[in-house]
């Protein structure tokens, strides 16, 4: 693989492991819970969604990938709390779970009769197969998975947009607009993914560079890597909560997980529902393989000491996201908020700060080259 092919393969993996359930939800009940709004409201949650996030990943990428370089600050016991309470959230405990309820959503689409806990067991088989094959994860979703999810969740947003009216008017001023999208950013907890996320894919870029003998390149490359996957969410986010403003009349009082397909339905006919179908599951599957792959390694090496198979810590996982699964969308939600409301404030805080550490000490190790640089000349002018 060239290096413009890893470039977009590794950007393409990074959204697609980003835009999960979530994604797919809180941007469209944003857009028709502020309506006329709408555009405030959007910069509010591609502040906290997209922008905090990746400057969570680019922050890792400074750090070299290293968890425990970036969480210096809270001691070997508060990295391990810290890496057992988030990945537990983002993986069998919640984010997985909600992919599961999200992908049920879209099955009943193409199968009415079938249940959740018949959908949840055929995603957590797809989910554990592709799992075990941990080494081929990036390749696989970047190369083959996110096209496909692009080219689906495209063709919806055009249609979608196509004769699309003025949103309904709102009475909600624009502050509490924008406040409403800043917080339903936390929602969606990719801040809290992208450090893990980060760290799975330089880990994966670096052994890549290292076999080509050009590990060099790997912060050029992650990081126009970034900016793919950074321009990739936030057109799909933006476009998500368009949808929901325009088409909010139609989405009152309907679940989480089905407004994407009422949309659809409602402005391509029954030609959307493949689509429909395809692109929730295709982005439900992205995030719950990669999330679960962090969890169970976790769960393996850090909690059992290695004293479980990798096929093992898989199973477990799916297994306790099939049983987190039985709750529904906003269940999920209502035990997550309150957690994700506490701790994202001081992992921004924390992001922000790290990034303005390494920026100093960039601008100090370029102040030393000049000096050196100009004691050189004066040496040689002598």
């Amino acid at each position: 693989m060239n290096r413009n092919a890893l470039i977009i393969s590794t950007g393409f993996a990074l959204f697609s492991m980003f835009f999960g359930a979530g994604n797919m939800v809180f941007p469209i009940q944003l857009g028709q819970e502020t309506a006329g709004n709408h555009l405030v409201a959007a910069s509010g949650i591609m502040l906290t969604g997209v922008l905090v996030p990746f400057m969570g990943v680019f922050g890792m990428l400074l750090y070299g990938g290293s968890l425990q370089n970036f969480f210096s600050y809270f001691g070997k016991k508060g990295i391990f709390l810290f890496s057992l309470l988030a990945l537990a959230l983002m993986g069998p405990f919640g984010v997985v779970a909600r992919c599961l309820i999200v992908s049920h959503g879209a099955l009943k689409l193409l199968f009415p009769f079938i249940t959740l806990p018949m959908s949840s067991l055929l995603l957590c088989v797809i989910v554990y197969i592709l799992a075990i094959n941990q080494g081929k994860i990036i390749s696989l979703l970047g190369s083959i998975v996110t096209p496909f999810l692009i080219v689906s969740i495209s063709f919806i947003a055009i249609m979608g947009l196509w004769n699309i009216e003025a949103p309904p008017a709102t009475q909600l001023a624009s502050w509490d607009a924008l406040k409403t999208g800043f917080f339903q950013g936390y929602k969606t907890m990719d801040l809290l993914a992208g450090f893990f996320f980060s760290q799975f894919t330089i880990s994966h870029l670096r052994k890549k560079l290292i076999d080509k003998g050009q590990e060099d390149q790997l912060t050029s490359i992650f990081s126009r890597s970034l900016l793919i996957g950074i321009g990739l969410m936030f057109a799909f986010y933006f476009t998500m909560v368009v949808l929901g403003a325009h088409y909010a009349p139609l989405l009152v009082g309907q679940q989480p997980q089905s407004m994407l397909g009422i949309i659809a339905i409602a402005s391509i006919g029954s030609l959307a529902t493949p689509f429909v179908c395809l692109a929730l599951i295709l982005a439900c599957i992205t995030s719950a393989i990669v999330l679960s792959t962090l969890f169970a390694e976790f769960l393996r090496k850090d909690i059992c000491q290695n004293k479980l198979g990798h096929r093992t810590s898989i199973l477990i996982t799916v297994a306790i996201s099939f049983g987190i699964s039985n709750l529904d969308f906003n269940g999920i939600s209502k035990f997550l908020g309150p957690v994700v409301e506490m701790i994202y404030p001081v992992l921004i805080i924390l992001t922000l700060f790290n990034l303005v550490v390494k920026g100093i000490e960039f601008i100090r190790a370029r102040g030393v080259e000049e000096s050196e640089m100009e004691v050189e000349m004066d040496i040689s002018a002598k």
